[in-house]
């Protein structure tokens, strides 16, 4: 009799399981319930990129009921590894999440710094800087027709959130920044 009720409720709770609405995803030490409509899930790896490792961090879209040319993604991953790897590498992030001193970006302009086929975000050159932080990197659109894809990262406490956008929402920057830090603060456990 007993062996019936664990084997029914094991059923159950496997079945609850299946039918969950997040996904559970786990990053220096937090829990975010991430609803199953934002999460990128990590079998969704093109083909010929290798295998995520969940403690690289995890990735969903900010906007999931958009048109997949239009969705933001956003990747969440740990600052410390981050910048572990960036170390001693001429890496973007070594001059934003990786820097000693916190960068100021809010209400500052940008200038574009454009090669044609790839081009940065600046901000403005501190005093003392040899050269002003890039904030964002953008790449070209075959054809040139469509926007650029472009991406920032940003601290949020001890994690790197970046934003994946395109060019024409460069000046919606903080508002897709300031949305995906909501979003993880409504998801935390």
């Amino acid at each position: 009799m007993d062996r019936r009720i664990f084997t029914s409720s094991l059923l159950v709770t496997s079945l609850l399981g299946a039918c969950s609405t997040s996904a559970e995803r786990r990053l220096e030490g937090r829990v975010f319930d991430i609803p199953k409509a934002n999460d990128i899930s990590d079998n969704d790896v093109p083909f010929f990129l290798p295998a995520l490792n969940p403690n690289d961090g995890f990735s969903f879209y900010l906007n999931p009921k958009a048109t997949l040319p239009q969705r933001n993604l956003v990747h969440v991953a740990s600052r410390q590894r981050l910048c572990a790897r960036a170390a001693g590498t001429e890496a973007l992030v070594n001059s934003t999440v990786c820097a000693t001193r916190p960068i100021s970006w809010r209400d500052r302009p940008l200038r574009k710094v454009s090669d044609g086929a790839f081009w940065t975000y600046d901000l403005p050159a501190e005093a003392g800087q040899k050269s002003p932080p890039s904030l964002v990197s953008c790449s070209a659109m075959g054809g040139g027709s469509r926007p650029g894809l472009c991406m920032t990262s940003l601290p949020y406490d001890d994690l790197v959130v970046t934003v994946h956008s395109r060019d024409n929402q460069i000046g919606s920057l903080q508002a897709l920044y300031d949305q995906s830090i909501a979003r993880l603060r409504t998801w935390k456990r």
